[in-house]
């Protein structure tokens, strides 16, 4: 799969699950995803993380090494990318930090 471009990097209103959304060469919309498991928003406690094709919902279950290899793939896209309208760059560095971290626990 080739990446052909992201869309930024959120915190979802479900409670707090972090995304990263990109497209890929084949006109898919994929969220690489770290669901939240509790909704407490000052300790959230996140799930596995999972890969999202957003088009045909189909779910991927990854490990964290596998999602750490996809948010590394994403990082150049991120890093040279414009800052996005009514979304803080700031914001978007912190939830993918966060994810990194996530990563690694």
């Amino acid at each position: 799969m080739v990446i052909s471009h992201i869309y930024r990097f959120e915190k979802l209103r479900d409670g707090g699950s972090l995304i990263a959304s990109f497209q890929s060469d084949d006109s898919c919309e994929y969220w690489v995803m770290f669901p939240v498991a509790n909704f407490e928003p000052e300790n959230p406690i996140f799930k596995e993380p999972i890969l999202v094709n957003r088009t045909t919902g189909i779910e991927i279950n990854l490990s964290r090494s596998g999602a750490r290899l996809w948010l590394k793939k994403l990082e150049p896209f991120f890093n040279s990318r414009e800052e996005l309208p009514n979304v803080s760059k700031q914001s978007e560095n912190e939830i993918f930090g966060r994810m990194l971290e996530l990563c690694c626990e």
